[in-house]
């Protein structure tokens, strides 16, 4: 075993982007947090620590982004489930024309009436489907007709469709919000310029630590050598978690 403690291989490359920028936020607070730079023990210059500054927000921004990806996850589900209602709404009613029950006969031929215009609107464009479905929801809320929908046993079923249409709304209007600031450069591209500035920072870093010892340089590479170990123990448990859930799944 040598004398020196060296810094160990972080691994980034396998990182997710999220990962990633917890990573650099956290080696960010150990560089120029946690150490008294009076006397640069590290020998990090000036310019390394103001470009550094600068990308770790693009890098958050672009973290940012990839949740626009989960809405649009949510946004198909969101669509299913409006669809599967506005199908079973429209149905029921129809059915519920021929029932034995002469209020509900009476009451499913009247609010047949109101919907027999939107049949069939879940086979539209996204969002003429999302206004379509509001301007039904509008014409069941007028006077009279929600006595109607209870009388049909159909009131959870419209207020399950209110719920689902308005967040499908509230979700596009975030998706289109997170799209038009979304002109950022690529994180590969911002990742590459940080791999850079760590691998220059770290090795300067050590190479103090060597020249130079003091308390605070032999801190700087325990500590940072923790978070790698950190860092690596958590990625292995998210990839072991994918594979358990890959495999409960198969």
């Amino acid at each position: 075993m040598g004398t020196y403690t060296k810094i160990k291989p972080a691994g980034l490359t396998k990182l997710n982007n999220a990962e990633y920028t917890n990573f650099m936020n956290a080696f960010y607070r150990l560089a120029f947090d946690e150490i008294s730079l009076d006397n640069n023990p590290l020998g990090i210059t000036d310019a390394q620590k103001a470009a550094f500054e600068k990308e770790l927000p693009l890098m958050t921004d672009l973290v940012n982004q990839s949740h626009i990806s989960d809405e649009t996850a949510q946004l198909l589900d969101l669509d299913k489930q409006r669809d599967d209602l506005v199908v079973y709404l429209t149905t029921s009613v129809s059915q519920m024309r021929k029932s034995p029950i002469e209020a509900q006969r009476t009451a499913a031929q009247t609010v047949y009436n109101i919907i027999k215009p939107y049949i069939g609107i879940y086979k539209s464009a996204n969002q003429q489907e999302t206004a379509q479905i509001q301007g039904l929801l509008l014409d069941l809320d007028k006077e009279g007709v929600p006595a109607l929908i209870q009388t049909l046993g159909l009131k959870e079923i419209l207020d399950s469709l209110r719920a689902a249409n308005d967040e499908y709304a509230k979700l596009t209007a975030q998706r289109t919000g997170n799209r038009a600031a979304s002109i950022k450069e690529a994180s590969a591209v911002v990742r590459l310029r940080m791999d850079d500035l760590y691998d220059d920072m770290t090795t300067i870093a050590f190479v103090q630590s060597v020249a130079a010892p003091t308390a605070e340089t032999a801190r700087f590479v325990n500590e940072l050598n923790a978070l790698i170990d950190e860092t690596t123990a958590l990625y292995n448990q998210r990839v072991g978690a994918a594979k358990a859930a890959a495999k409960r799944k198969e």
